[in-house]
């Protein structure tokens, strides 16, 4: 869509939009998971929720202040975003209209519709920039406080135990949780290299921040984005080699080989339940303890999947709910299986299939798929391993739009936006 406003007050709007409310909605998802939104009471959620009326409406006043010259256009180049939404009011329907799936529906419109060329109109490395001081600030003070904790006197050490995430994260403890403090490490390490990596930045800055984000990570002991950042150093060590490869066709294909892991998931899952109702092989368990814990949350998804194999259950929480019932209605079952039922589903792919159906999975994909092959500009630069980070850690953690993490809303960002336009200006500064 066009960013060029007819008329001043769009124009307005706009810039209020790309320079105020977007930059506040990615400080928003970066500190959702850390202890901010525990300090606040966890009111990032209602801000986030406002946040995204704004962008949404600023959105309409744009489509609508020129109907002729911009609806048709929009609609034309949204057609599997518009079959997606209409699949997800079926979903909607089949649950009830249940208040928890009308607000994830809502944000699904906030990241396919919300974010857009009209959203993002200027210097984008403000979020990549954002991104990386808080990760760095947070991260190094939650393992500084940790690891001084015995010999702070016991007021302090109350403090952090009441006021911190302490109990639960452990040295992560500014965190909601390890995987959360782990994935931001090492998405962190990813924003560095594709915005500092090529250029003529203080090289050994440069570096030392990648090794302290490497021990963070290492620390913090979240095996999915230890994976994520293995891949992508992979990635930048065989770049040259991959230099005759059309960009696109690299990530479109990254992506189906992701969403491939689940096939032989799905194999074992189906050769089990064929033996017998939630029977746990030799192999299952091997599967289930080098997936730390994973294979059986997995399990469970895809059993209840067939209970509405078309359009889903309608959204994450009624998805565990329905783990839930079932694995209560089950007697004389391992224990791990009452266990898994308590978590979300840790794998994008599957969350997206149990929550919106075949239909919405195969329709975002197909989005995904379309919006990689419009961004042009991913042929530049390391844009792209922001991506292909996002969807390796898919394989191990649920941060697909159905979840509002800060992954979906840079997923987003780099597939609308002509990137490398920024890194060009940051260079030229120098």
């Amino acid at each position: 869509m066009e960013t060029a406003a007819a008329k001043p007050w769009i124009g307005k709007l706009n810039i209020l939009n790309s320079k105020i409310l977007m930059p506040a909605m990615a400080l928003s998802f970066i500190l959702f998971n850390t202890v901010i939104n525990l300090w606040i009471g966890e009111r990032i959620e209602t801000l986030q929720n406002l946040l995204a009326i704004c962008v949404l409406a600023i959105w309409a006043c744009n489509i609508l202040s020129e109907p002729k010259r911009l609806l048709k256009p929009w609609i034309k180049s949204n057609v599997i975003v518009i079959i997606y939404f209409i699949a997800r009011l079926i979903s909607l329907w089949q649950s009830g209209f249940d208040y928890s799936v009308i607000r994830t529906v809502f944000f699904e419109i906030f990241f396919l519709v919300g974010i857009c060329k009209t959203t993002l109109q200027d210097e984008k490395s403000i979020y990549i920039k954002i991104f990386i001081w808080l990760e760095l600030i947070i991260s190094g003070l939650s393992l500084l406080l940790f690891y001084m904790y015995d010999h702070l006197g016991i007021r302090l050490q109350t403090l952090l135990y009441e006021y911190s995430y302490l109990k639960d994260s452990g040295n992560a403890m500014l965190f909601s949780n390890t995987n959360t403090a782990g994935i931001m490490a090492g998405f962190s390490i990813v924003l560095a290299v594709v915005l500092y990596g090529k250029r003529n930045y203080n090289k050994n800055l440069v570096i030392a921040f990648g090794i302290y984000n490497i021990i963070a990570l290492i620390l913090f002991g979240c095996r999915s984005a230890d994976v994520a950042a293995i891949a992508i150093v992979i990635l930048v060590i065989a770049e040259k080699k991959l230099l005759r490869i059309r960009k696109e066709i690299l990530i479109a294909g990254i992506l189906v080989m992701c969403i491939a892991t689940l096939l032989p998931v799905y194999l074992v899952v189906n050769h089990s339940q064929n033996i017998g109702t939630l029977y746990y092989t030799d192999l299952e368990h091997k599967i289930d303890k080098i997936s730390s814990g994973r294979y059986l949350i997995w399990k469970e998804c895809i059993i209840n999947q067939n209970n509405s194999l078309i359009f889903g259950e309608g959204n994450l929480k009624l998805e565990q709910e329905e783990r839930l019932q079932y694995i209560n209605d089950h007697e004389d079952i391992y224990w791990g299986y009452v266990k898994a039922a308590q978590l979300g589903p840790h794998n994008g792919y599957i969350g997206m299939i149990s929550a919106t159906g075949w239909a919405g999975f195969g329709l975002f994909i197909a989005i995904l798929l379309q919006r990689i092959k419009r961004a042009k500009h991913l042929e530049k630069g390391r844009w792209y391993l922001m991506l292909i980070f996002i969807f390796v850690i898919n394989c191990f953690e649920s941060l697909f739009i159905l979840n509002r993490f800060f992954t979906c809303f840079y997923m987003f960002l780099v597939l609308e936006t002509d990137m490398e336009d920024g890194e060009k200006r940051l260079t030229e500064a120098k």
